[in-house]
């Protein structure tokens, strides 16, 4: 009997990709992907982007060849997959989680960071870097290189959009041409190398001249129009509810849910961009020019921002007749009683009203020492809790809020009481002098403990900021005085307000030592942090300056009138306002002139944008006729020997470029043969020419060289551009 021989099956390789396809497959959902990363950190953490970029594009390259390897291993490769899942997402957890351990920092405050506060969480920022680029890198590699799906590709553009969406920021027009080129580039490029098609049905996609001309189009016409386009400035309800930081257009904070407070104050890095729209008007008896608004003060400083810490208690102890504020009118009676030279009248009690038939905030844009304690006000609409919120009652108990209509009473602090508190010379420690006595001196003692206990912490102040303000006011007789070196010292030493600036470094030891110039937040954290280092008890607060008056005599408060200044606790007075911004914030949009300056610049920014990328367009598109044109006028400038030896140099060149081959080696005979073959359009003329020119040694006449010439010239369009079938059947019938 015979063994039965073994079949033994021998596995086929696959034949593996050419190199240029791989390249070719890889290329747009890389720089797809690429893109999407830039804009996301854009928005995140800008310090970050070109490294995280890069980085990205890196690990992309190499996930793309690690996922080729593992794609036809069904099971083992599916495996491989999910463990690599598996670790990137607990990576990403314990990430998470260390940063929130390490600052108590939610992620979801610091993706509703400001544009451009920089947040610097290093946990956070890796862990978007290895959980979203991951998903991110997959979903693209799936959809471009095992299943072409455009729609698939399309889902990881929602990303940075709601992204931006989320954190009510405005995306660059440059990033949304970037992602919307690529993307395009994505459907167009990578339909051609689906894998799922056979290779005869994809079509072919010849990267040549014509093909980088027609994408330079593209993106220049695209960005063009991109940024031609007038974006909308529509504000939602939503917006013109939220609280002070969230109205201004790039101050957003992210909370979106109209509380009249918020757990942080605004950025100091990114300057807002002001619309100059009216939110509402403010109408009162003071002669004041200028009023500060309060809507909350800040008592801790992370470093970056203020945090605003109020326990649940607070919000149960709202002042009033059964639960008295000991206000300014209350120290100024007790320091009365202990003999300090009060004038008669102060207090000066004044009325106000704040009103829009639209803006409804919860809260109440006031001055300092609105009153809520007295027996008289107890029926007015809004509570006053102990770290001087105010919050509307008719916004508790009603949805939505009502819109501004609210008057109420408060002591001024006008030009008497500082008067006043300047002529007192009192220091805090002179409220412990034995000479003081009784239940004033305690109440007044009490008081200033209070403000010490909530305002005098010491983070993010600095050695040297500490130094700086120990100098600055060691000479000082009081704590006014102390209070008031601090003001004007930002204005006496040549500090400068802008808009504009956006600095290197976002630390406040760089703006008062090294840039010495910003905006309203930052002279406002510099003083209050000056002045608790001299000792002083002092707050960090937002809300708005009134200056601009109307016809009527009211104040329009405008978006522009977002402020934040500074509130010092004086011993003998209480708290008193003070703003150390130099001048330059309060500026007034003109309301009757047709002409702006800035919009001007802007419109023709834009034309000149298009001029630019019209030229660009045209070069590119003209380039060989510009080459050519370059060339006859050289022509004339040589003799009909050098012209001629041109002539046949550009020839070669022509038919270079319009095939892609080098037909340098060529013979006048092979060259001749092949334009026949392959143009129907042969200068012959010239080609006998040279060849008496370049061999015989022949002196063309000027005669014979113009015959030439002209017959190049009429066989110029075949020679740069290889016919059509149908073209040349009719240049061979002409023949």
């Amino acid at each position: 009997m015979f063994k039965k021989e073994k079949k033994t099956k021998t596995k086929q390789e696959k034949p593996k990709r050419p190199l240029a396809e791989t390249v070719s497959s890889y290329f747009c959902p890389m720089l797809l992907g690429g893109v999407l990363c830039f804009s996301v950190y854009y928005a995140l953490y800008r310090p970050f982007v070109p490294f995280m970029t890069v980085m990205f594009m890196l690990v992309q390259l190499g996930l793309f060849l690690f996922f080729d390897k593992i794609k036809d291993k069904k099971i083992i490769g599916g495996i491989i997959y999910c463990a690599i899942l598996f670790l990137v997402v607990n990576a990403s957890v314990m990430l998470m989680w260390s940063g929130i351990v390490s600052d108590y920092t939610e992620p979801v405050s610091w993706f509703y960071g400001e544009d451009g506060s920089y947040s610097y969480r290093p946990e956070f920022i890796w862990a978007v870097f290895l959980g979203g680029g991951f998903f991110l890198i997959s979903v693209l590699y799936y959809f471009t290189q095992i299943r072409y799906r455009s729609l698939g590709s399309m889902l990881c553009l929602m990303f940075p959009f709601v992204i931006y969406a989320k954190r009510a920021e405005e995306m660059p027009e440059i990033v949304v041409t970037l992602i919307i080129t690529s993307f395009l580039a994505v459907m167009v490029h990578n339909r051609r190398v689906d894998p799922a098609i056979p290779p005869k049905d994809r079509g072919r996609i010849k990267i040549d001249r014509s093909y980088l001309i027609s994408i330079a189009i593209f993106v220049s016409v695209t960005g063009a129009v991109t940024m031609m386009i007038k974006k909308p400035t529509y504000r939602s309800k939503l917006e013109q509810d939220s609280n002070f930081f969230n109205y201004v257009d790039t101050q957003a904070t992210g909370s979106g849910d109209d509380n009249s407070i918020s757990p942080e104050s605004s950025a100091r890095s990114t300057p807002p961009a002001y619309t100059g729209r009216q939110i509402f008007s403010f109408k009162t008896e003071g002669d004041r020019e200028e009023y500060f608004l309060r809507i909350q003060p800040f008592d801790n400083f992370d470093g970056d921002k203020w945090k605003y810490t109020m326990n649940d208690s607070d919000f149960a102890l709202a002042y009033s007749s059964v639960v008295p504020e000991y206000g300014v009118d209350d120290i100024l009676k007790d320091a009365a009683a202990l003999g300090l030279s009060v004038p008669d009248g102060l207090p000066h009690r004044t009325t106000g009203i704040v009103y829009d038939e639209t803006f409804a905030p919860e809260y109440l844009p006031a001055p300092l020492n609105t009153i809520t304690d007295d027996e008289d006000f107890t029926g007015l609409d809004y509570y006053k809790f102990p770290k001087s919120v105010i919050i509307r009652r008719a916004s508790r108990n009603a949805e939505p809020n009502p819109p501004l209509n609210d008057t109420f009473v408060y002591n001024d602090t006008d030009a008497d009481m500082y008067m006043y508190v300047s002529s007192l010379g009192l220091s805090a420690a002179d409220l412990y002098d034995p000479k003081y006595d009784g239940e004033a001196a305690d109440r007044l003692r009490a008081d200033y403990e209070t403000a010490c206990d909530s305002y005098m912490a010491l983070s993010g102040v600095s050695d040297r900021l500490a130094e700086l303000s120990f100098e600055l006011t060691k000479d000082a007789k009081s704590d006014y005085q102390k209070a008031k070196i601090l003001e004007t010292w930002f204005e006496e030493t040549g500090f400068e307000y802008s808009l504009e600036y956006v600095p290197e470094d976002t630390s406040i030891d760089y703006f008062v030592f090294e840039s010495k110039t910003g905006y309203c937040t930052n002279f406002a954290t510099a003083m209050t942090l000056m002045a608790r280092a001299a000792g002083l008890p002092a707050r960090y607060v937002e809300g708005f300056a009134a200056f601009e008056r109307a016809d009527d005599g009211s104040f329009i408060i405008r978006d522009s009138c977002a402020h934040a200044f500074v509130e010092v606790y004086i011993a003998g007075a209480g708290w008193m306002t003070f703003d150390p911004t130099v001048p330059g914030y309060m500026q007034i949009p003109k309301q009757d002139d047709n002409f702006s300056a800035a919009a001007f610049l802007r419109i023709l920014s834009r034309f000149l944008i298009v001029i630019i990328v019209a030229f660009v367009v045209i070069f590119v598109l003209l380039l060989d006729r510009i080459v050519e044109l370059i060339l006859r006028i050289r022509l004339r400038m040589k003799s009909p020997a050098e012209r001629t030896l041109m002539l046949y140099r550009n020839i070669i060149k022509l038919v270079n470029l319009s095939t892609g081959s080098d037909y340098s080696a060529y013979t006048v005979k092979m060259l001749r043969t092949y334009l026949n073959e392959t143009r129907a359009a042969v200068p012959e003329k010239l080609l006998r020419l040279f060849e008496r020119v370049c061999f015989g040694g022949h002196t063309p006449t000027e005669e014979e060289f113009a015959e030439a010439y002209d017959e190049y010239k009429r066989c110029y369009k075949y020679l740069r551009k290889i016919p059509k079938p149908k073209t040349l059947e009719k240049l061979r019938a002409v023949q």
